[in-house]
């Protein structure tokens, strides 16, 4: 049997990310050049291992996009199989997800298998019911098993699924099923650290003997292990650490199962496929993370972000990245003083980007206060414990620590013309004086 599919998962289509709309059509369009792939490979189906929606709740425009995709490989014959993924499932309330009104529609074969005692329930896809743990292609040789998300049993159930396939895996050899394919929306434990309660690469060995295809979704970052189980990662970048993984798109498998030796890479410990991760088309994302330590005023931290933009930016000149900007560490001002517009003309200045995203992860010097001899409980030394207290916040400053005891005076001199309510235009005044006698020229 010669046979071949595409893997996708984790489309996320109508993600209008930043609230910027062009965003919304870039996970559209990836999905598209998706479905223009497998039509130019003359693929015989195409797997959705879940999160095709971004969310649950999705508007008119977003069905459309979907549709506008999944009708071209409708109007071809090419079947589509697909699971739902955490973000794809109904809300209680409804009862219905928008991937089982496109299964109804005859877009998509969705599976969902029976559940008894924690086990999926190995039973055909009944397209009345729309339930059923597998479809059976290419005159029942090529077995697709989907098992959708499972949350926090995933675990259980995928000892439950292995159990399940050993039992069944002599019948299905007399029916004459040569290849069975499993979709699963989870992932491996440790891949990306801040993802967890999923199951160990232990686990999934279970099923190794009996799945020679385990077509995974839920993490964005791509990986495959041992020739047999592979994620392809998002389509479209939707998170900023999502950017160092360029290598995310989706899987072109080819499948020889009367002469593997003719496709398989012996150095991949490949079975009777071929499976090539193809990089999709997405709008570049570019992530530049700014440490702030040691940095003593804002000017100094302006001038190295445009020193990095100067740098880089002509290189996506005509291409309108996503640009983020990241600061971190710790500040030797006052984080109030960072002027983020002006950040953000430096970005769009060097990168013509669509959007500019700052993030101000920066933590501000603490401040630990005297264990001297003020403790605030005399309230006739109060005024003393003010002036230190002052004094010491003042210092956290680099701009102002070489003058912090003049500054300490002036903001007890601030403090009591705010009481007294005088006029803010001689507050203002007093504080211009004060700045060009005790900061040097600029």
């Amino acid at each position: 049997m010669r046979a071949s599919f595409i893997h996708v998962a984790d489309t996320h289509l109508g993600y209008e990310q930043y609230g910027v709309r062009e965003r919304f059509n870039d996970f559209s369009r990836a999905f598209w050049d998706v479905i223009d792939a497998a039509i130019e490979r003359h693929v015989d189906f195409l797997v959705i291992a879940g999160d095709l929606f971004n969310k649950r709740a999705i508007d008119a425009l977003t069905l459309i996009h979907a549709i506008e995709g999944l009708k071209r490989l409708h109007d071809l014959q090419i079947p589509v199989i697909a699971i739902e993924g955490n973000h794809d499932r109904s809300y209680y309330r409804d009862g219905v997800s928008w991937l089982q009104f496109l299964c109804y529609q005859g877009y998509i074969k969705l599976l969902a298998p029976m559940m008894q005692n924690g086990a999926p329930q190995l039973t055909p896809w009944q397209p009345d019911t729309m339930l059923g743990s597998y479809i059976d292609l290419l005159d029942g040789q090529l077995r697709v098993y989907g098992l959708p998300w499972q949350g926090a049993a995933t675990s259980r159930v995928l000892e439950g699924m292995a159990q399940a396939l050993k039992e069944a895996e002599a019948a299905e050899n007399e029916q004459g099923v040569a290849y069975r394919l499993l979709m699963m929306h989870t992932g491996v434990d440790g891949i990306v650290p801040r993802v967890q309660g999923l199951p160990t690469l232990g686990q999934f060995q279970a099923l190794s003997n009996q799945i020679d295809y385990l077509a995974l979704g839920h993490v964005h970052k791509p990986y495959e292990f041992d020739g047999w189980m592979y994620n392809p990662g998002s389509t479209e970048t939707c998170g900023a650490e999502e950017s160092q993984w360029e290598d995310r798109g989706y899987y072109y498998v080819e499948i020889d199962t009367d002469e593997p030796e003719r496709i398989i890479d012996p150095e991949r410990k490949e079975r009777v496929h071929h499976a090539v991760r193809l990089v999709s088309r997405r709008r570049p994302f570019v992530r530049y993370d700014l440490r702030v330590d040691g940095l003593a005023e804002p000017e100094v931290l302006y001038q190295r972000l445009e020193d990095y933009c100067r740098r880089e930016g002509p290189a996506y000149r005509g291409v309108e990245p996503v640009v983020q900007i990241h600061l971190s560490g710790t500040l030797a001002f006052d984080a109030g003083s960072l002027d983020q517009q002006r950040m953000e003309e430096v970005v769009r200045r060097y990168f013509e980007p669509l959007h500019t995203r700052i993030d101000n992860a920066t933590n501000d010097q603490d401040y630990v206060p005297d264990d001297g001899d003020i403790d605030g409980r005399d309230r006739s030394m109060w005024h003393e414990l003010e002036r230190r207290i002052f004094e010491e916040l003042v210092g956290l400053d680099s701009r102002y620590l070489p003058a912090k005891e003049q500054w300490s005076s002036v903001l007890s001199e601030l403090k009591s013309s705010a009481l007294h309510k005088e006029e803010p235009e001689q507050i203002a005044e007093f504080l211009r004086e004060k700045r060009a006698s005790l900061l040097p020229p600029v």
